[in-house]
């Protein structure tokens, strides 16, 4: 079976939704603030 660009833009949006669902668990697990985040993201 061959995947179609639809199913890989599906996958790659369905994966990115899931890793900022992660990331916003993290963040609230170790109660992290929104400059400590933009520490943890690289953000300055």
């Amino acid at each position: 079976m061959t995947a179609t660009q639809n199913d890989r833009d599906f996958y790659t949006n369905r994966c990115d939704g899931l890793d900022r669902q992660i990331d916003a668990l993290v963040y609230d697990l170790y109660a992290l603030n929104p400059a400590e985040i933009k520490i943890v993201e690289g953000v300055t």
